[in-house]
């Protein structure tokens, strides 16, 4: 699919069930992919990225979007990848996390590609994450898709801001301490599955469960916890999913299997329906409480808000 010059959300084609998009882009001889959850829009660079004295050698400069001044990382400085292809192909490539929008600078985008869950679009398209990430992505690295004899190296865009400056004056982990309110039930006899790709993010939310008195194991995608949650279910003395878990809390954009397909799979099934799963993004999805209410999320929290977690958790979590 040919991306215009400028894409907004509203041109998005519409997003199938159990189906998940990346936005196709390069960086020099790199052909990398973002998840289309973590893209606001798209915009020409033909108005100029203004050259500024940032605090972190990554930023690029600035641009004037409908009147607002943000920030734009330019990828191919931040991954030490030279500079190459047409000035014209440029593109800004907008996100939004916790209320800080951010542009990020690549050489070109080229197409949307659509993965259907749990095989590829078409048969065609498969994603991988090896144990290592491979040069130069590191840390950003989010796994490997092949599509048509294509390999393309997915990147965390939330990952990346949340490390430049800009972002980090806006951190909720950046707070001192986070307020654990007190409960007449004893947390440490309640288990939380807790599904994030981002590790910085799932650090953090396990160890403030943790100081909160919960019990956790953190998955990396909700693929994984579908198996954990599948291997439960198998199991020869399986009775009752108290037992085991007595909530979810997941992110939405992960591979493999994002969060409102994994908890759409818990509420379908008899005897995980009851669990409790609770929606924590950062990225600003416009119509995401209509998506949530059709998965059948039974509370949403933005990571801004991280501070009200654990209240919400109280109130959610099994007995």
């Amino acid at each position: 699919m040919t991306i215009p010059g400028q894409w907004h959300n509203d041109a998005i084609p519409a997003k199938k069930p159990n189906e998940t998009e990346i936005v196709e882009f390069s960086l020099g001889e790199h052909v990398c992919g973002v998840d289309v959850a973590q893209v606001r829009e798209i915009i020409r660079t033909a108005g100029g990225v203004v050259p500024v004295a940032g605090p972190h050698p990554s930023i690029g400069g600035v641009v004037n979007l409908r009147g607002k001044i943000i920030p734009v990382i330019d990828l191919a400085k931040h991954f030490h990848i030279p500079e190459s292809g047409d000035l014209k192909k440029k593109r800004v490539i907008v996100s939004e996390f916790y209320r800080f929008r951010v542009g990020f600078l690549v050489h070109q985008v080229t197409r949307i590609l659509r993965i259907s869950s749990p095989h590829g679009a078409f048969g065609r398209l498969t994603i991988e994450s090896p144990s290592q990430p491979p040069r130069p992505w590191g840390n950003y690295f989010k796994g490997t898709a092949h599509s048509d004899g294509r390999t393309v190296s997915l990147l965390d865009f939330e990952q990346i801001a949340l490390d430049i400056h800009p972002v980090d004056r806006t951190r909720p982990q950046a707070r001192t301490s986070l307020p654990i309110p007190k409960v007449d039930f004893d947390r440490s006899t309640r288990k939380i599955l807790v599904a994030e790709d981002s590790a910085f993010m799932r650090q953090l939310i396990a160890r403030y469960l943790k100081q909160s008195g919960y019990n956790v194991l953190t998955v990396t995608n909700g693929f994984e916890a579908w198996e954990i949650l599948e291997d439960i279910l198998r199991s020869p003395d399986f009775k009752d999913i108290t037992q085991h878990y007595h909530l979810v809390l997941s992110d939405i954009e992960m591979p493999r299997m994002d969060g409102l397909e994994l908890i759409r799979k818990i509420k379908e099934h008899p005897a995980l329906k009851k669990l409790p799963c609770v929606v924590f993004s950062g990225s600003l999805v416009d119509d995401l409480p209509g998506k949530c209410q059709a998965a059948g999320v039974d509370a949403q929290i933005s990571k801004d808000d991280i501070e009200l977690l654990i209240r919400l958790l109280d109130s959610k979590v099994l007995p």
